[in-house]
């Protein structure tokens, strides 16, 4: 046929499209191929798609081309490693050639049905591949051959009318397809409006491919969750169905209509109204009447009674158990019988577990799974151990573990051993918390079952302990000491075993290191070697080499018990072995914290051994003491940090003040002396607070130690201890002095004025020990540093000590005129005393030291003129005594001093409120006296 041209086409356009074409068909057949070939193969469809005629002498040009490159793309859809797209991309540029082509001549009627055909097959290969817009220019190409033979009469040919029926029905198919890719429903049911008076003609293919469009559809809506259109569509594609008996049908029709009624059902599940869901149903057992699926049409129905809140869990177990009956084992099934377990379980944990265990006994044996076996019987632990409302479970799971050898030779599986155990630990504890302590027992000995051999002697020994936890609660001490006995060697050697052993004994009466009762006796013939509770101890004191926490226990217990004794006389060996120290991991200053609290208690509850728990406690706090020195020296050790020492410096103190009229002097002065040590460990760098506090912690310890240690001086007989209490005890008053310096300005009120007294009366005790070591130079010092405290009372002890001491008598001289200095500056000094003191001098110095004795003159007559309490007979024996000595001065010629010792001696009298009595008497001696020229 004579081409007819049109339009003339752009020769060069044209003909880089044919180059494209053939340089298309060879790089198609070759391997491998560039990757810009997707690329260009659009570029070249979109010009294709524009250029509509082409010149005659081209025409069989583009059509050769199109029609290879069309057989091309068949053959590279059966290739697995040409991807989809391309085959795709290559067969649209093979029907835009043949359509172009075709245009160019007037064309005929089997050329249109060819072309028809090729679009038709071109446009449900792009919507397979969603690409929606190539399809929608290959269906554009399709419209105007569809149009073409509607206007064709062609009765020459055979069938005719049938092929442009079905090919227009074909067309109107794909439209339909389309607009439901375009998200354009309103349009496919204009579409579909358009072929559903010919839906009687169409032969059962045809039939079978719209019902199966139609479900696609309603497939889709359904997985949008729109369900009124879901249904919609699918009963559309139901009634196309119904349109042709099952005979004329395929047989994939069959499974096409139960795919139909299966997503209905199941999108009249989601539907509010409770007719829908009775619909649902009502399918769901017709789909169980017939051939189709049984194990999906169960499992509809077991998804249709989900729906329904009020459905009776029998008829949800009895559907599962007929799926679990009927179903061929398979990885998928047995997931999905689980899915199913799960849904039935919240409604009812005791169907659930007849489903579980008719699986397990009854359809596992023999698949040769033991992963499904394993997660099986875990599932049903968890079922089991997480119930509330099934009865007897504990004896539903020995049933099954007692059985499950016969079925399973082999053991369970280490990973489902521990699933397992985690789970019964947390139905044993949950029991235990709730004080349910032989359920606990039960849930614990079920663990221990022979099934989990693969649990391993830690967690086989964890669980006993437990039902040995469980007994002390019940007191049944006879089945703690049986559990004991069947445990392994490791087991029972394991500290956490001791410990609870170690309960056991105590709380039997067992404390001592062996039996001593008849019933002990005959216990022992039955079973192996049972400790006592000294025996634990001491193997966990051995043992404890990482965590010291189970000692620490192991005296709470025997506290708890009421045998503090026997806890302190275990602990004190403890602390023996290790020198007060401790192996590594143990917490060293609780173990001594807790001792230390039992033995106040022992103290101030027993009267019998107070010596020996005095000791013990003072042991206590020395070793401490030594041990917090040691472990302080590494920057990086924090076994005694500051709150540690802060505890024991402040109950040392503490305890010394408390039973200080109690104890023997040197028990409180050790624990004084441990206080210190720990005070002397604190950092320099504290806050000022923290070390104010510190400081006036100390004062008190030196003020407390010296209290002891002048005691214990006094009544110490042996003369070289003696002096080394003196010794240490300046040592105590020298610390407060340093600190008091620093502190008394920081004070107020009465702790300020307390501290003062406590100073004032170190000072004494500190002159003491000054003027016993014969250090009289410090003896001195501390009258003349006394100052500061202006108290009269202190002048006085300084007076009493000097003169009763063994001092020469030029330094008692120079003491007592230091005290006589400063206390006559001191208003309220009782002056009687003072004029006691200054007879003492007076005496001595009138040997000695005449100077002073003329100066001690002068001062009391300043003395008595501003006084009106100097003593009078003090006066009269000052006078007398001078005017005696000025006697001696005469009868030794020395009558210049005579004469001056006299007149002083005058003076002295002259003050005396006698109305001159004796000044009138020592007058007229002096007047008496004869001089020589």
């Amino acid at each position: 046929m004579a081409p007819v041209s049109l339009q003339r086409s752009k020769p060069s356009l044209l003909t880089n499209i044919i180059e494209f074409a053939s340089s298309l068909e060879k790089t198609l057949i070759s391997i491998p191929r560039p990757p810009s070939l997707a690329t260009d193969l659009l570029e070249n469809i979109d010009k294709l798609a524009e250029h509509r005629l082409v010149a005659a002498s081209n025409f069989r040009d583009v059509d050769e081309y199109g029609t290879r490159l069309w057989n091309i793309s068949s053959r590279l859809k059966k290739d697995e490693a040409t991807s989809t797209k391309l085959v795709c991309l290559v067969r649209v540029f093979a029907c835009l050639l043949l359509d172009c082509s075709h245009r160019s001549t007037t064309g005929g009627t089997a050329n249109a049905i060819r072309l028809l055909k090729s679009a038709l097959k071109t446009t449900k290969l792009c919507l397979d591949q969603r690409h929606v817009a190539l399809a929608e220019r290959i269906v554009e190409k399709a419209a105007h051959y569809e149009e073409i033979l509607k206007h064709c009469d062609r009765g020459d040919l055979q069938d005719f009318s049938t092929v442009r029926i079905d090919l227009s029905s074909e067309y109107i198919m794909m439209r339909i397809a389309l607009a439901w890719h375009q998200n354009r429903l309103d349009l496919a049911e204009n579409w579909l409006a358009k072929i559903e008076p010919t839906l009687v003609e169409l032969n059962p293919s045809l039939t079978e491919k719209l019902a199966d469009l139609l479900f696609e559809i309603g497939k889709g809506q359904y997985g949008k969750a729109t369900y009124d259109l879901a249904i919609q569509w699918l009963e559309r594609a139901h009634d196309v169905l119904r349109l042709r008996t099952d005979e004329e049908l395929s047989s994939d029709a069959s499974d096409l209509r139960t795919s139909i009624l299966h997503i209905m059902a199941r999108a009249l599940m989601q539907a509010p109204e409770g007719k829908l869901r009775e619909r649902a149903w009502n399918i769901a057992h017709d789909l169980d009447t017939g051939p189709s699926d049984r194990l999906a049409v169960l499992l509809l129905k077991l998804d249709i009674l989900d729906t329904n809140a009020e459905i009776d869990p029998q008829d949800y177990c009895e559907l599962l158990l007929r799926i679990v009956r009927t179903m061929h084992v398979t990885e998928s099934t047995f997931r999905t019988t689980l899915h199913y377990f799960h849904k039935l379980r919240p409604r009812s944990s005791t169907l659930a577990h007849v489903v579980l265990e008719k699986l397990l006994l009854e359809r596992l044996p023999g698949t040769e799974k033991p992963e499904w076996i394993d997660r099986i019987l875990v599932i049903i632990v968890w079922n089991l151990t997480t119930s509330t409302s099934h009865k007897g479970l504990q004896d539903s799971l020995k049933q099954i573990l007692d059985v499950l050898p016969g079925f399973f030779p082999n053991s369970i599986g280490a990973s489902a051993t521990h699933a397992a155990h985690t789970l019964l630990w947390r139905r044993i504890e949950a029991s235990y918390n709730q004080n349910e302590y032989a359920e606990a027992t039960v849930w614990a000995r079920l663990a221990l079952h022979k099934t989990f051999d693969n649990s391993g002697d830690m967690n086989v020994g964890k669980i006993q302990r437990k039902i040995i936890i469980c007994t002390l609660a019940t007191l049944d001490y006879t089945t703690a000491r049986s559990i004991y006995s069947e445990m392994s060697d490791a087991v029972q050697s394991a500290d956490e075993t001791k410990y609870l052993m170690y309960k056991v004994a105590l709380r039997s009466g067992d404390s001592e290191l062996g039996p001593h009762n008849w019933y002990w006796f005959r216990l022992q013939l039955l079973t192996e070697h049972l400790p006592s509770a000294v025996e634990c101890l001491e193997a966990i004191s051995s043992g404890s080499a990482k965590d010291g926490t189970l000692l620490y226990a192991c005296v709470l217990e025997a506290q708890q018990t009421g045998q503090r004794e026997q806890a302190i006389s275990a602990m004190i060996k403890v602390f023996d072995k290790y020198n007060y120290g401790s192996p590594p991991g143990v917490n060293l200053p609780a173990l001594l914290r807790c001792t230390a609290r039992l033995l106040i208690q022992e103290i101030e509850s027993s009267a019998e051994g107070q010596s020996s728990n005095i000791d013990a406690m003072c042991n206590l706090f020395d070793g401490a003491a030594t041990q917090a020195k040691l472990q302080r020296r590494d920057a990086k050790n924090e076994t005694f940090p500051i709150s540690e020492l802060d505890w024991f410096s402040r109950n040392a103190y503490n305890m010394a003040v408390r039973f200080c009229t109690n104890w023997n002097p040197p028990e409180i002065l050790r624990l004084v002396q441990a206080c210190l040590r720990f005070i002397e460990l604190y950092p320099e760098d504290m806050d000022s607070g923290t070390l104010a506090d510190l400081s006036l912690r100390r004062m008190f310890c030196d003020f407390l130690g010296a209290s002891l240690l002048i005691m214990l001086a006094r009544g110490e007989d042996a003369i070289e201890l003696q002096l080394q209490y003196y010794l240490n005890l300046r040592r105590h008053a020298k610390s407060f002095h340093f600190h008091f310096v620093a502190q008394i300005d920081l004070l107020q009120g009465g702790a300020k004025e307390d501290l003062r007294r406590k100073a004032s009366t170190l000072m004494t005790f500190d002159f003491e020990a000054a003027v016993r070591l014969k250090a009289w130079e410090d003896a001195g010092q501390t009258v003349r540093d006394s100052h500061i405290y202006s108290d009269p009372r202190l002048y006085s002890i300084f007076a009493d000590i000097i003169l009763a001491s063994e001092a020469p008598t030029e330094t008692m001289i120079t003491i007592l005129q230091e005290i006589v200095n400063i206390s006559w500056r001191i208003s309220s000094i009782d002056i009687t005393k003072l004029s006691r003191w200054i007879r003492c001098l007076y005496q001595l110095a009138l040997t000695s030291n005449l100077e002073t004795a003329e100066l001690l003159l002068k001062q009391v007559m300043t003395l008595a003129n501003d006084s009106l309490e100097y003593p009078a007979e003090e006066l009269e024996w000052l006078a007398t005594t001078s005017f005696n000595r000025a006697v001696d001065f005469y009868c030794a010629s020395q009558d210049d001093t005579c004469k001056r010792w006299a007149e002083m001696a005058l003076g002295v009298a002259n003050i005396i409120k006698d109305g001159g009595q004796l000044h009138g008497l020592l007058q007229t001696k002096y007047l008496g006296l004869k001089w020589e020229d």
